[in-house]
């Protein structure tokens, strides 16, 4: 409101505080919905980013109040560096309480199947249920189909099937006007087989 009609907002550091104030008021408004709910899972994985930054991302998954409705919401990134089973859950159990969410409300944990996440001794599913009893480990169900269609190319009939899916949707991504033609006939279809939509190919 104060400044001049020069101003153009274009500077990276003017772009960055604009995405970290975006940023913090989308992470608030998740924290509020997850404290309205009885209950929460956490999910998370390590990775390491492009600049070599050991990077925790951590996701929440919670019933949405008065909807009914199962959400799973991206949390924050956490820089780390101690990458071992216990060094990994301290993060979890530190960066919950500083996002203002009780850790006795944790029901659930969903990692890999990476011996540091999942491990029965020392893993960290096993050093936050030493704390959290109550907050179930369970295998990645996405991880999991990952790993089944990994094993499943091995199957030629398979393999071939799901590079004919793939070269049908990059027919339709190549041409506005082929995915326009594929909309309209996509519309004409009776209800219980117009579920391509769905699957967000265009």
């Amino acid at each position: 409101m104060n400044s001049g009609g020069r101003s153009m907002y274009t500077s990276s550091f003017i772009q960055n505080e604009l995405i970290n104030t975006f940023g913090h008021l989308i992470q608030s408004q998740i924290v509020r919905n997850v404290r309205k709910s009885i209950f929460y899972s956490v999910l998370a994985d390590e990775t390491t980013d492009i600049s070599q930054i050991e990077q925790f991302p951590l996701c929440v998954r919670y019933v949405e109040d008065q909807k009914y409705k199962i959400r799973e919401d991206f949390l924050t990134f956490v820089p780390v560096y101690d990458v071992t089973g216990a060094g990994l859950a301290n993060t979890v159990l530190e960066t919950l309480p500083i996002l203002e969410l009780d850790l006795k409300k944790m029901r659930g944990q969903g990692y890999d199947g990476a011996a540091t996440m999942r491990g029965q001794f020392r893993g960290v599913q096993d050093s936050i249920k030493e704390k959290l009893p109550l907050a179930l480990y369970t295998h990645c169900s996405s991880h999991s189909l990952n790993l089944c269609l990994s094993d499943a190319t091995n199957i030629p009939s398979i393999r071939n099937c799901m590079g004919v899916i793939k070269e049908v949707c990059r027919f339709f991504h190549m041409s506005a006007k082929r995915t326009e033609i594929l909309k309209s006939m996509i519309h004409y279809m009776p209800k219980s087989i117009r579920t391509l939509a769905d699957f967000h190919i265009f």
